[in-house]
């Protein structure tokens, strides 16, 4: 295949990045060091007489089922504030996800192909929606993968947490965990409204209200629409592939039962329309574009939360009774064969089209007693149930170019999970300075698969009808024992080691039955992790930072493997090893300028040949897919007062300037090709008067361009073309907002 820039003009190379590659990320080095520097000299020097010092603040978290202080906390744990997530307009876990070094999240070509990896850890390729290493936790309600692009609406803050979690957060935490803590109900009346505008008619309303109901309720309700045009073109009409919407909402009721005694409950609903999971041909054209009939790619997913938590204060412990439901309706119809992929592939555009629907119910029940906060023994034990329910049917597809695609039929699989778990974890001070963490939890989990195949009208198959009917059943240990030790009161050491597990299950794709052949389940996985790192705040509580270093090594994680000629599908497992070195900081550097940031290094490889052998082309010594080797982000923040201006009494600056950068990482398992490094800048620049304040935003501002995933399509025939698939994250958008709170 030619190189993709040798076939652009020559204007168009330095927006494909091709340029040194470090260049956006020295612009946007020097203009914080810029931003620094004008910063100290205004604030040091004009700081008002008898104001308090400076400090960053107390950083608590929940991320062992109990509050406490994150240098505290035995292992790795990125938190970001609601605060933080508005300011950086991080407006879905997505976004939050991408921007923390160390995660690596894609989403590829479906509903169940949201990977989430932590470290390097995780499906090379997925197998099913429910093969995932990374779980996701909405107030104490776990999701699946499939959940990453939910909003982050009105949350306290966002923790991720790196290293098997399976001790206290339970099934499919291999590689870590998400844990999101949505604000709660306040007793004083308190609310916030704010619009934005801009570029591909991007639009956002949204609004917060929480006050008390009586002397003993209090209530808050959260409410966000947003909505873009697709920055992907149809090339049969020109026009925006489609217009992506968003609906989000939540209510809360804090009951005070008694003195010690309360009760959250909370209700949530998100409905997502057309967002794509399409693919373009590589490169992808200015603008991107796509050849399929118009309106033949749509989508909607609503998804619906409960959860119940009670909680009641002894006077040595705390007893949590939380229960949870959700409930999710996926509906999606997109064409099978994208038309300029296949002329390049085959010489013309077949029509093909699969419609699916995924529905999923799920409860989970947990009873947990854990020692009261600032107790000098820290422990929790407890009981966890969890069950799901999903279906996931294809219907009414077609395929006028390979009338033997086993897609081409009406296929009805339905999949459930059972879990019960026992949990317990205490850190035990050996001596005033010296700490020591034993953490267990014991699993229990069936599953069960039923599949119904019929073959369409138009299918040539001579099988006309098939099923398949299994289960599987699997008991499983995973823990974690820690030793931490404080070398002075601002600096502490600690090091780790935790055994993860993530259940085997099967295949949502799997096509082998309906030729009679057996699709059999996929394997359990597991991984033993060893960390090591330092963490430290500083006495005047002006800079912290953390240090870590890693090692994990996996067995029998999962593959997808995927003929794109016949549609059928295989599943193999392979080990991996990742490896590697984390630094994050703050510096409250002035009165007015925060920096914050962190990189990681991740050497990430599999190991071995698998069961299937050399037949997959993948290579032991290859690179895990789409796992950079280096990754980024650094982020200034300035707020200063200003002179009046404009009507306003008391004008205050608020100016965020954010720079991810993301290095070379393999596209595939098979390391046919790697995607290319890029730096994206983002920038908020908004005027505050008491609680209003008008902002500009700048997303992507030096439109870098860059892939969100990448895939390789061999010839279909000798002497025939290949091609390289993927798709573009969206260049610079521009727009403006508006914020008050009350």
């Amino acid at each position: 295949m030619p190189h993709p820039a040798r076939s652009l003009p020559a204007r168009r190379r330095h927006a494909l990045g091709h340029t040194p590659r470090f260049t956006p990320l020295t612009l946007a080095l020097a203009g914080l060091f810029a931003l620094g520097t004008g910063a100290a000299a205004h604030a040091d020097g004009g700081a008002p007489d008898g104001e308090t010092a400076v400090t960053l603040g107390t950083v608590t978290v929940s991320a062992r089922r109990a509050e406490e202080q994150l240098k505290d906390i035995p292992f790795s744990v990125t938190a970001i504030s609601g605060e933080e997530a508005e300011a950086r307009r991080l407006h879905s876990l997505e976004d939050v996800l991408r921007q923390t070094p160390g995660v690596d999240f894609v989403t590829n070509m479906g509903v169940a192909n949201t990977t989430l990896r932590i470290r390097g850890v995780g499906a090379l390729q997925k197998v099913s929606g429910d093969d995932t290493s990374v779980i996701l936790n909405v107030d104490g309600m776990p999701m699946s993968a499939s959940s990453a692009t939910l909003n982050v609406l009105d949350v306290e803050r966002v923790e991720v947490l790196k290293g098997p979690q399976g001790t206290l957060f339970g099934r499919n935490s291999e590689a870590g965990a998400v844990n999101i803590v949505t604000r709660k109900p306040t007793r004083w009346f308190e609310g916030q409204v704010r619009a934005e505008i801009g570029q591909d008619h991007h639009r956002l309303v949204e609004g917060v209200v929480s006050g008390p109901l009586s002397d003993s309720v209090a209530a808050r309700v959260a409410l966000r629409s947003s909505g873009i045009d697709n920055h992907i073109e149809n090339a049969r009409d020109g026009k925006p592939l489609n217009k992506p919407r968003e609906q989000t909402g939540r209510a809360s009721l804090l009951w005070q039962i008694g003195a010690d005694t309360t009760l959250n409950f909370s209700a949530g609903r998100e409905v997502q329309k057309h967002r794509d999971w399409v693919y373009l041909l590589h490169p992808y054209g200015d603008p991107a574009q796509i050849d399929g009939p118009p309106g033949g790619e749509s989508n909607r997913r609503a998804v619906n939360r409960y959860n119940a938590e009670l909680m009641h204060n002894f006077e040595r412990s705390v007893l949590t009774l939380l229960s949870g439901y959700s409930r999710t309706h996926h509906d999606s119809t997109t064409p099978i064969y994208e038309g300029r992929t296949y002329t390049q592939l085959i010489g013309f555009a077949p029509d093909a089209s699969w419609s699916s629907v995924v529905r999923e119910k799920a409860w989970n029940h947990e009873v947990r007693l854990a020692s009261a906060p600032q107790a000098r023994v820290f422990w929790v034990v407890g009981l966890n149930s969890y069950r799901a329910d999903r279906s996931l049917d294809r219907i009414d597809s077609y395929d006028t170019f390979y009338p033997d695609n086993p897609t081409a039929s009406d296929t009805f699989r339905d999949f459930t999970t059972d879990a019960d778990a026992i949990f317990a974890e205490a850190t035990y001070p050996l001596t005033d300075a010296t700490k020591l963490t034993l953490g267990g939890r014991y699993t229990r989990e069936k599953k069960t698969y039923k599949a119904l195949w019929i073959a369409s009208p138009d299918n040539s198959s001579p099988i006309r009808e098939a099923r398949d009917n299994q289960k599987l059943s699997d008991n499983y240990a995973t823990g974690r024992v820690a030793l931490g030790h404080a070398l002075s009161p601002q600096l502490n050491v600690y090091g780790i080691y935790a055994r993860g597990y993530k259940a085997g299950g099967f295949d949502d794709e799997g096509t082998n039955f309906t030729a009679l052949q057996p699709d059999t389940p996929y394997k359990a996985a597991t991984v033993n992790s060893y960390e090591t790192g330092l963490k430290f705040e500083s006495a005047d509580k002006r800079l912290a930072w953390n240090t870590a270093l890693f090692l994990n090594r996996v067995k029998n994680d999962h593959m997808l493997m995927f003929d794109p000629m016949t549609m059928a599908t295989n599943k193999d497992n392979r080990d991996t090893e990742s490896r590697g070195l984390e630094v994050d900081a703050q510096w409250r550097a002035t009165r007015g300028l925060t920096l914050s940031g962190g990189i990681a290094y991740t050497r990430a490889r599999i190991k071995g040949t698998g069961s299937a052998g050399a037949a997959s082309d993948v290579h032991s010594g290859n690179g895990v897919p789409e796992v950079p080797r280096w990754g980024a982000t650094l982020s200034a923040t300035y707020e200063t007062a200003l002179p009046a201006m404009l009507g306003m009494a008391n004008p205050r600056l608020n100016a965020k300037l954010t720079n991810r950068y993301v290095g070379k990482r393999p596209a595939d398992p098979q390391n046919t090709f790697d995607l290319k490094a890029y730096n994206k800048l983002d920038l908020r620049l908004g005027l505050q008067q008491g609680g209003t304040e008008i902002y500009l935003w700048a997303d992507n501002l030096l439109d870098e361009r860059y892939d969100l995933y990448g895939y390789y399509i061999a010839p279909y025939f000798p002497g025939g073309s290949d091609a390289r698939i993927g798709a573009p994250g969206r260049g610079r958008s521009l727009g403006v907002g508006i914020s008050v709170m009350f």
